[in-house]
């Protein structure tokens, strides 16, 4: 059973790594001038996230989660967000959207979004299908739980919206949107903003439009100007993919045996490298092995705690802690309750 837990993060950590630098500044930006709207300073926003907003470098995973956490908890879910008016610009999604605005129709926009997204600094990973009446954009492994990834879902939707209709060069109105939690307090807002039914409490989060609408042109596009954009994106992705592989495969390593995590000399024994060489290679995509472990163990602990019956004694046994103080402690800081308060509250009616 123990197992189980193990095998089911492998593909989220394949996918994400919380300290990997995949999320554009031009979002970190964008977040901290609404914020500055509302009267929240820069400073403030960016509270703990070790954010520089003079730097132009991506940042992590987990300073956007950390800025994202800041907005919900100074702003509150009140969903003011879907009663924005604001424009997209083909220009907010870099190269990918200049691939897909020169794409020939919507349909082979969207495959160019959904192959690419992971550019954009995606917290989730998005599939599309279609039948006969309906195309559907379907959002799998989400990053963030809880208010932040609801916030990140509502965002996407928005922009996915307004994407399309700068697309088509029309005004654009999905045929239905579905969600997988309960419908919050501004609900209304929901219907309002995107101007089709809603339906939440479902098994996954999804964007559906008509079929119709896959088909149709696109005003600006272009074969040659798409066949280079997509190039580019291809390489970039690439890219991107060789530098996160080495953390992959060490937390492939790290799940792969929990309870008997091995020390950084051995891990880079197994990596061919000599331990040096993946201290400094860590460093340079911003992380470290400690990081990596720690992210392996809190997300361990967090399945184990939601997925099965073991004690906290012997969950600190599996996650490698000689002492179950040393456990608490660690999770304590992770998610700011103790293991117990964690699956007490799970265990509590909603």
């Amino acid at each position: 059973m123990a197992d189980e837990p193990a095998a089911a993060l492998q593909s989220r950590f394949h996918n994400y790594r919380l300290d990997k630098k995949a999320v554009p500044m031009a979002q970190v930006l964008s977040l901290v001038q609404y914020m500055e709207t509302k009267g929240i300073p820069v400073e403030v926003s960016l509270a703990d996230t070790d954010i520089d907003p003079n730097c132009s470098d991506r940042v992590s995973y987990r300073q956007r989660v950390t800025q994202l956490s800041n907005m919900v908890r100074l702003v509150g879910m009140n969903g003011r967000w879907l009663d924005s008016s604001r424009s997209v610009s083909i220009s907010d999604y870099g190269l990918l959207g200049y691939a897909m605005m020169s794409s020939a129709t919507l349909e082979q926009a969207v495959q160019i979004a959904v192959k690419y997204h992971r550019m954009a600094g995606a917290m989730f990973e998005l599939e599309f299908e279609s039948d006969d009446h309906e195309a559907v954009l379907r959002i799998e492994h989400l990053l963030p739980s809880g208010p932040v990834g609801q916030y990140v879902v509502e965002e996407l939707f928005i922009g996915v919206a307004g994407l399309i209709g700068l697309l088509l060069g029309e005004d654009h109105i999905p045929s239905r949107i579905l969600l997988n939690y309960e419908a919050p307090p501004y609900f209304e807002k929901y219907e309002n903003r995107f101007r089709c039914p809603v339906i939440f409490d479902q098994i996954h989060c999804e964007y559906r439009f008509s079929i119709e609408d896959l088909r149709k042109p696109l005003a600006e596009a272009d074969a040659n100007t798409a066949r280079i954009c997509e190039e580019s994106c291809r390489k970039l992705l690439s890219q991107m993919e060789i530098e996160e592989d080495i953390i992959s495969r060490i937390c492939h390593l790290l799940l792969s045996t929990p309870g008997e995590f091995p020390k950084l000399d051995a891990v880079a024994k197994k990596l061919s490298l000599g331990a040096r060489t993946l201290r400094r290679r860590l460093n340079e995509l911003g992380t470290s092995y400690q990081k990596i472990l720690d992210d392996v163990r809190r997300e361990l602990a967090i399945e184990y705690l939601q997925t099965t019956n073991l004690t906290v004694q012997e969950i600190a046994e599996l996650l490698g802690y000689s002492e179950v103080t040393n456990f608490r402690r660690a999770f304590m800081r992770w998610v700011d309750l103790s293991p117990y308060q964690y699956r007490k509250q799970l265990s509590e009616p909603a």
